[in-house]
């Protein structure tokens, strides 16, 4: 297949997909659910890897005393920021897709997201009155023996999101069918509109309660299990097979064909990978809290640690090799584009040099980000660079990215400015003839 049928297929067939699920209303909630949710569970990260610093084994030369010591006094403490961040994420990703669907419904954004955290909770989310031992007394500053309302919170954390995506979805959809139909309750003008708006939301909530709370009395009674129980049993599949190399090729190849046809693959399909990889993240923050092997792959900023440099198309690598190059206009676009790339804000490179559409740089763009996943995927695998176990913000430069996010872990770093390193030399020849076919256009 040559260089213009690759195009033709991609503008033929590709493009007009990719617009539809670029403008999916579902997908955009979604996405906006996790954005939203985004800096809690990246200070949430930040201070569980504060608190397990690799300083306490006695064994490893990063030993210290001095923070062994403060762990011991206060790491109970402080870890509670981390609890009601990641440990609590779904409660943040459900309102976020109740307020940005219920604006797209143009319904009022606020109230849409409170019925949406609502219906997750009620389905998620059991209380009972229990009695507190005096162990547990001391941590609740409350008398032994007595009893407080406890809500259940296993599934507030990574375990809920696909429990907050379904239902959270399906109350806005109620929430909009109600008002389509005018079965709300309307008061008078006079009525100041914020109390006007809470009443409007009286009998979704009405709706919810009686749908959503009848099924799960019907999943308790005849499965015995929660709601999120079998929602996870039935996405566990997933999950697993997500943490797979073929999965993460598979999702490199989408991303990367999108954004070669001037899409943007990240945010389009970045609504599915957020779910997998904080599922994976929260799978590896548990680990990490028990000091318990820590397993999964492809969790948190697994791309931005060894993909993205510079953005997607690893495109770091081709900042530096057009910064060297001797085509003034080529060496222009590199030395404009070499700051942000350092920063993974690739779109000058994108449409400067141009990558989108172009043939000569099509190669490596989309298979050198593949190459570097599945090296960085094996390295994880066999357990010679660490796993991750932290949210970085994307912006972070790769290789710091991946030292922050896999516990300070050195040989992470280092693979990933070898990968950048790699990217350079993979790209420099492609530039090259590039470059002479620039010339021959100019020469003409």
């Amino acid at each position: 297949m040559n260089n213009n049928r690759v195009m033709q297929f991609i503008e033929n067939k590709i493009l007009p997909i990719a617009s539809k699920i670029a403008q999916n209303r579902y997908l955009n909630a979604i996405k906006d659910g996790f954005i939203f949710a985004m800096p809690f569970l990246i200070v949430g990260s930040f201070i569980l890897l504060v608190l397990n610093l690799p300083f306490t084994d006695k064994n490893n030369f990063l030993y210290m005393q001095w923070y062994t010591d403060l762990m011991a006094k206060y790491k109970a403490d402080w870890v509670q920021p981390f609890y009601v961040s990641m440990g609590i994420m779904s409660l943040f990703v459900a309102y976020g897709i109740g307020n940005s669907l219920s604006s797209y419904y143009s319904l009022n954004s606020i109230t849409g997201g409170f019925l949406s955290l609502f219906s997750f909770l009620l389905v998620s989310a059991k209380v009972e009155w229990i009695p507190i031992v005096e162990v547990v007394s001391k941590s609740f500053l409350v008398e032994a023996d007595s009893y407080i309302p406890v809500i259940d919170a296993r599934y507030m954390d990574a375990k809920g999101l696909f429990v907050a995506i379904i239902f959270g979805i399906i109350s806005i959809e109620i929430f909009r069918f109600l008002v389509k139909k005018n079965l709300t309750i309307k008061l008078p003008e006079s009525v100041p509109p914020a109390i006007a708006k809470s009443f409007e939301l009286l009998i979704p909530v009405v709706v919810v309660i009686v749908l959503f709370q009848s099924l799960n009395i019907l999943i308790q009674k005849k499965l015995l299990l929660m709601i999120p129980d079998v929602i996870m049993k039935i996405f566990s599949p997933l999950l697993h097979i997500s943490d797979s190399l073929p999965s993460i090729i598979l999702i490199l190849l989408v991303i990367h064909i999108l954004w070669f046809a001037g899409l943007h693959g990240t945010n389009i399909v970045d609504a599915i990978v957020k779910t997998i990889t904080l599922s994976n993240l929260a799978i590896n923050q548990a680990a990490l809290q028990a000091g318990e092997p820590v397993t999964k792959i492809f969790s948190g900023g697994f791309f931005d640690s060894y993909v993205f440099m510079g953005g997607v198309g690893t495109t770091l690598g081709l900042a530096i090799a057009m910064v060297r190059s001797k085509n003034e206009h080529i060496k222009s676009i590199g030395k404009l584009s070499l700051v942000p790339a350092i920063f993974n804000i690739n779109e000058p490179i994108m449409f400067g040099a141009p990558v989108v559409m172009n043939p000569i740089l099509f190669i490596p763009f989309i298979f050198l980000p593949i190459i570097n996943a599945t090296i960085a995927w094996i390295f994880t695998k066999l357990n010679i660079i660490g796993h991750i176990v932290s949210l970085v913000p994307w912006t972070t430069p790769g290789p710091v990215a991946a030292f922050l996010a896999t516990n300070l872990n050195v040989g992470s770093m280092v693979l990933s400015l070898a990968l950048v390193v790699f990217s350079y030399l993979v790209y420099v020849p492609f530039l090259k003839t590039y470059e002479l076919s620039l010339e021959k256009e100019n020469n003409k």
